[in-house]
């Protein structure tokens, strides 16, 4: 009789085991990638072009939410500057300019996509008049939806990881105005191979270098 109670409550508290054991967390994410496009064109052959692509992670985790909704926020931003470039050609065409063409275009894919951790980089390709190239990036957390600073993802503790972001940034030609108003939190980076790809963006002709510091996430 005690070989049967006790055989019965083992197999009672493997049930509970079963019941009571958490969902593992997605290492990966599956996405997709929405574009935005507007055309505006005026006369003298005039035009103005906003493109986006707005990466969005698929599922319906409360961490999936949290992500969408904070890299809309940047389409949401890009949006309002975008009137900025319709004024641009409407006033280039009332005062004479013909047949150019302004842009605000963004393109988007995934660097990282494993271990829990999700890096898109977006290169942004400006000219209003004048051109310019911007490398950015958003990195976060799959199982909590936080956005990962370099600190979050870089291999080595912060005073080091400090350290190799201020000799990256002085190689690059960074001055102390630079070093003095920009926080290394702040500073943009991709994970790809193992590797943190840092794009302090120093200045405009220096807006797609980059420096590599080692990663945690492999």
């Amino acid at each position: 009789m005690k070989k049967i109670v006790m055989a019965g409550a083992l197999a009672a508290a493997v049930t509970v085991g079963l019941v009571a054991a958490p969902k593992a967390e997605a290492s990966s994410a599956k996405y997709t990638v929405n574009h935005y496009r507007t055309v505006k064109k005026y006369k003298h052959g005039m035009k103005a072009t906003f493109s986006y692509q707005l990466p969005q992670l698929k599922g319906k985790s409360a961490a999936v939410k949290k992500i969408n909704k904070d890299i809309k926020k940047s389409l949401v931003a890009e949006k309002k500057n975008a009137k900025q470039l319709f004024n641009y050609a409407k006033d280039g065409a009332n005062n004479g300019f013909k047949n150019l063409s302004y842009y605000d275009a963004t393109t988007a894919k995934i660097t990282y996509n494993k271990n829990g951790v999700i890096s898109f980089r977006y290169d942004q390709a400006l000219d209003a008049g004048s051109g310019t190239f911007l490398i950015g990036s958003w990195t976060y957390s799959l199982k909590t939806g936080k956005k990962l600073t370099v600190f979050d993802v870089a291999e080595d503790d912060k005073s080091s990881v400090c350290a190799q972001l201020y000799y990256g940034a002085v190689d690059l030609g960074a001055d102390d105005e630079y070093l003095r108003t920009t926080h290394a939190s702040k500073m943009n980076y991709t994970l790809k191979g193992g590797k943190v790809y840092v794009y302090p963006r120093i200045a405009a002709a220096y807006n797609s270098k980059y420096f590599v510091i080692p990663s945690r996430y492999k």
